[in-house]
């Protein structure tokens, strides 16, 4: 069954005997961002909505963000779903509720005599934590993990059963511009949840996919892919694509062979409105159709609580270390490149661009790839003295990154470079930048560039 069909039975669900699987509303897609790519989110994370999906996608939060999302489908049935995140030490923390309602509807006892009407709700309360860790490999530069508890509730006209469940989670971050993978096994540990007798656990599902982002400015794309294998029905495949023009409008499409009460295609779009709101909000719709039972359509609304801006790369003090071995201080730096000191990850980017070899070029390149701003900070900074003719490229391609902050650190950092090729991208990107504050640094870069 898909999210319609699982819509119509759930009422029947929150009955679940012995022999079948409780809290079915979990199976039905949250969020209209993650619905419009046809739920292929295990891999993709850097959202509140991770919480739901893999919780070690909760790690590559940079600030405090909060998403919304409504799903109004038929006869009485709706979905809320929210969802908020706060950035901690080596991670982030993720907090969600999901509640499905149904409004009254016909009940009938064993010899399916009417016995009137009955309403039900199901609600799931999830606290998770994303955190990490460095792995000092190129190809492999950070292994993200993540775990997350929820307290299950289901309520059939006045009886109510409740339990909990675990989930988990991998998001392993690769040295491959923009190439992630991830896995996640949810209700990997759970309770019964029992209106009378044994009662039923919710069905364990495992997960395993991949994301891959490309381009940044005029246009990123997103593409995710998944296998899911549930315990109480066969594996299905779902993938998605998500093109951003200019950083304000996202079109989604997203298909998944979840079920045969639906076609599997679903269509979407998100809009930034930063003119208005502040460059944090989104507004996020999805649509989807099923065989019989109509049209659904999910709204949503997220909100990016941005940290303070970060400064320009610039000299950084020196300071005395202590002699260690050439390997040591290396790994030392990887370190204290990936750390969230930013001081302590600027000395080491100056530090690796010193060498600048191969595989420390594949750490900043992974670097600027990711979807963290402290990282590409760091890595503009060593990008900006590292002497490698593919640095400069590297740098252009940062002017077309989604963040405008990011296009506004790159700027200098050309600038510290020079060269023809570092004034052409400055220009080039000069008629395409829409943002007052990026213009302001690439001009001033410019000027500092000798003609």
């Amino acid at each position: 069954m898909t999210a319609g069909a699982l819509c119509l039975s759930a009422a029947a669900a929150y009955a679940s005997g012995p022999g079948t699987t409780a809290a079915n509303f979990l199976k039905i897609p949250v969020g209209a961002r993650e619905s419009a790519l046809g739920g292929a989110f295990t891999a993709v994370g850097g959202a509140p909505g991770a919480v739901y999906y893999n919780p070690a996608g909760l790690s590559l939060l940079e600030s405090p963000a909060l998403d919304y999302s409504y799903n109004n489908y038929y006869s009485g049935i709706s979905q809320h779903a929210a969802a908020v995140a706060l950035p901690a030490a080596g991670g982030a923390w993720g907090l969600g509720l999901n509640y499905l309602q149904v409004g009254a509807f016909n009940s009938y006892d064993a010899q399916d005599n009417p016995t009137g009407k009955v309403s039900a709700y199901g609600a799931a309360v999830s606290l998770g934590y994303g955190g990490g860790f460095k792995t000092g490999l190129a190809f492999l530069p950070s292994l993200r993990y993540g775990l997350a508890g929820k307290y299950l509730t289901e309520n059939l006209d006045g009886s109510s059963a409740g339990g909990a469940a675990l989930d988990a989670g991998l998001l392993l971050v690769t040295g491959l511009d923009g190439l992630a993978l991830g896995a996640a096994a949810e209700n990997a540990a759970a309770s019964r949840l029992a209106f009378d007798g044994p009662g039923a656990r919710p069905a364990r599902k495992f997960k395993a996919g991949l994301s891959y982002r490309a381009g940044r400015r005029p246009v990123a794309a997103l593409l995710s892919a998944e296998a899911a294998f549930p315990e109480d029905g066969p594996g299905y495949f779902s993938a998605g694509l998500e093109n951003t023009l200019y950083g304000a409008l996202a079109l989604r499409v997203g298909y998944t062979s979840f079920g045969d009460a639906a076609n599997g295609v679903t269509f979407g779009l998100g809009l930034n409105v930063p003119e208005r709101f502040g460059r944090g909000v989104r507004l996020d719709y999805s649509f989807g159709s099923t065989y019989d039972f109509g049209n659904i359509h999910k709204f949503g609304l997220s909100y990016r609580f941005d940290k303070p801006q970060a400064g320009a790369p610039a000299e950084a003090p020196a300071k005395e270390e202590p002699p260690m071995a050439p390997g040591d201080k290396f790994s030392a730096d990887i370190d204290a490149l990936y750390g969230t000191d930013g001081e302590k990850a600027a000395a080491a980017a100056e530090s690796l661009a010193a060498d600048c070899s191969p595989r420390v070029l594949e750490h900043f390149s992974a670097m600027l790839a990711s979807g963290r701003r402290d990282w590409k900070a760091a890595s503009l900074r060593g990008l900006a003295r590292c002497s490698s003719d593919r640095a400069p490229l590297l740098l252009a391609g940062a002017l077309r990154d989604e963040d405008a902050e990011v296009r506004r650190l790159a700027a200098p950092a050309l600038a510290a470079r020079g060269g023809d090729v570092c004034r052409s991208a400055l220009e080039e990107a000069l008629k395409n930048e829409e943002a007052e504050p990026v213009k302001g640094a690439i001009l001033e870069a410019l000027l500092k560039l000798p003609r």
